[in-house]
């Protein structure tokens, strides 16, 4: 492996793997930590640390899009069997998104579904959202033909939803149906509404594309000028978005582009303080690559177990809000090894046995579905 192939592996591998842990104890915390802790300067700054995770999360999925676009370029401007097999994958994201927060137990029981059952069950969340925006990615893709105006292209419609967002969640949208008002705005429910969220993905698409350019062979560049001094720039800029010149700047959701702009900019310097350590890293042991790869896995099945599903009940069906700070603690680290061996474990088999994987995926599925008659 060349020393720009290893030094990518690294920088991606660190990032998502701390994104993911960071994503558990979040949940966690938030869950099931005894409401009175939960408030004063710490727990806000927390929860600023919290909402970044998710920011992190997005960026890096967009930025892993564009490097596996770009290596494989031809291939994917044309609706190519590889092609269908992404769209598949990517709509799959939306129906376990769906999946996860169905009305009712059985299928048959959702004429007796109440509103609000079937209010979370249209609210959009992040799996949703990461399905329609790397469904978008990939039509733009096509459309683009090029690298460079695939890169342009998704850095304009970053900042266009960024730019919109408080006019977007300020308008009335009962002309539309609510399955497609819920990815507009935050206000029917949806903690991820495409507006602004999946700015954060293209713009992760746009410096990945910069990336697998020539910032796999000149990282420490790479890190500071796409990197650092943006988020720099975006941090401050964040600072006086008052004042900037944006549909909806007056309007009851005018703090919305200061707040997307100050995670955006906070994220890029995290990225940045991550590439430039991963510069004195030569071998990371396996379990970071598996805890990335395995993201999806570990996001559907811990939400599972903290806050339960169509399928199961979860803890916070017992403890919400009452656990001390070291019984939350504990809960995370069991949490967390146990997660982060359930993806060494499966990143082996489908890697060892692919076909013994995939048939244990269809199973399951089936017996998932199997279960809701």
């Amino acid at each position: 492996m060349v020393r720009g192939q290893a030094h990518r592996v690294i920088f991606i591998d660190l990032a998502r793997s701390l994104a993911v842990v960071m994503m558990m104890y979040g949940h966690t915390v938030s869950a099931l930590l005894d409401k009175t802790y939960q408030r004063g300067t710490w727990f806000d700054l927390w929860t600023f640390q919290r909402g970044l995770t998710s920011t992190l999360f997005l960026f890096l999925s967009g930025f892993a899009f564009s490097i596996a676009t770009m290596r494989h370029w031809p291939a994917h401007t044309q609706l190519s069997p590889g092609v269908w097999k992404r769209a598949r994958r990517f709509a799959l994201f939306i129906a376990l998104g769906y999946g996860m927060h169905l009305p009712t137990r059985r299928i048959v029981d959702f004429a007796y579904a109440d509103e609000a059952h079937w209010r979370a069950f249209l609210a959009v969340d992040v799996l949703q959202l990461m399905g329609v925006t790397l469904l978008f990615m990939q039509l733009l893709v096509l459309i683009s033909q090029g690298r460079r105006v695939f890169i342009a292209l998704s850095f304009v419609v970053s900042v266009v939803l960024i730019a919109i967002a408080p006019a977007a969640w300020a308008h009335d949208w009962s002309n539309l149906q609510p399955v497609f008002v819920a990815y507009l705005t935050p206000t029917t429910g949806s903690l991820f509404p495409v507006v602004p969220w999946a700015a954060y993905a293209l713009a992760g698409a746009a410096a990945g594309g910069l990336y697998s350019r020539w910032g796999a062979s000149h990282l420490a560049r790479f890190a500071t000028l796409v990197l650092l001094v943006p988020g720099v720039l975006t941090v401050l800029i964040s600072l006086r978005a008052d004042r900037l010149p944006v549909p909806g700047a007056a309007g009851p959701f005018a703090w919305a582009t200061g707040s997307i702009l100050m995670r955006i900019g906070a994220c890029l310097i995290v990225l940045a303080i991550i590439a430039h350590a991963s510069r004195r890293i030569t071998r990371l042991p396996h379990t970071f690559g598996a805890v990335a790869q395995e993201s999806l896995l570990i996001y559907v099945v811990h939400l599972a177990i903290i806050y339960g599903s169509t399928w199961n009940v979860g803890l916070y069906r017992f403890f919400a809000g009452a656990l001390s700070p070291w019984t939350t603690l504990l809960v995370v680290v069991v949490l967390v090894a146990a997660m982060v061996l359930l993806a060494l474990q499966w990143n082996r088999l489908k890697h060892q046995r692919p076909k013994v994987a995939r048939w244990l995926t269809i199973g399951l599925g089936a017996a998932l579905l199997a279960s809701l008659a």
